[in-house]
């Protein structure tokens, strides 16, 4: 689908936000990164990660079987670390607080930490990437995120990012509490697109004229 949307051109995108069940599918986040988009993808606290690149080599071929052709990492380099237990290494100083959003009862705040890792693929470290720690200073329970975003890319880009969800599973909450987006009863393709667009179009209208009213309360 996010193929056939960037080959539409219709709708222009440089990021893509998912929870930890598309965050835990690395062939999802290679593709997009393939696509030349940014991920930023929410992930379990059990992901590894390697803090710095292990040294790896092709195994020595004994002379019997088929030769090895796969890298391995060489005994002795260090393994990848849970994101769990990394966030746990960190001092205090590292975080930092920082405002994601306006919400509706005020500004929603959380303590960030942002981190140049390695990803880990099929055991062998893979691409360099943004580890992003969000911490709730209420409750200190903490969120793990990957992104592919640039190295260049600043901490309030990724700050900002972290919140972008939330609005969009809002509009799913009220369509499918108040406009019926759940309720299709069809099995085509085109049947589901119409019943979605028409859902979208009912919520555009409703959120217009709600902005409406109150410009003029």
């Amino acid at each position: 689908m996010l193929e056939a949307i960037d080959r539409a051109g219709n709708l222009r995108f440089r990021w893509v936000t998912c929870d930890e069940a598309f965050g835990c599918d690395t062939r999802l986040l290679d593709q997009i990164a393939g696509m030349e988009r940014w991920y930023f993808a929410e992930v379990p606290r059990d992901t590894r990660v390697w803090t710095d690149r292990p040294e790896t080599q092709v195994p020595f071929w004994s002379g019997r079987g088929r030769k090895p052709q796969r890298p391995k990492v060489i005994d002795g380099e260090p393994l990848p670390q849970t994101v769990h237990d990394l966030a746990e290494c960190l001092s205090p100083a590292r975080w930092s607080r920082h405002t994601i959003k306006e919400g509706t009862k005020g500004p929603i705040v959380a303590d960030f930490v942002a981190l140049r890792v390695l990803a880990v693929r099929d055991g062998l470290p893979g691409p360099e990437v943004w580890l992003v720690l969000r911490r709730n200073f209420d409750t200190d329970k903490v969120k793990f995120y990957l992104s592919n975003a640039p190295a260049e890319t600043e901490l309030i880009t990724l700050v900002r990012i972290s919140g972008m969800r939330w609005p969009i599973e809002s509009c799913f909450e009220d369509g499918k509490q108040l406009l019926g987006m759940g309720d299709y009863e069809v099995r085509s393709w085109r049947g589901w697109h119409h019943h979605m667009t028409l859902c979208m179009l009912a919520h555009f209208f409703l959120v217009r004229l709600q902005q409406d009213f109150k410009k003029k309360l």
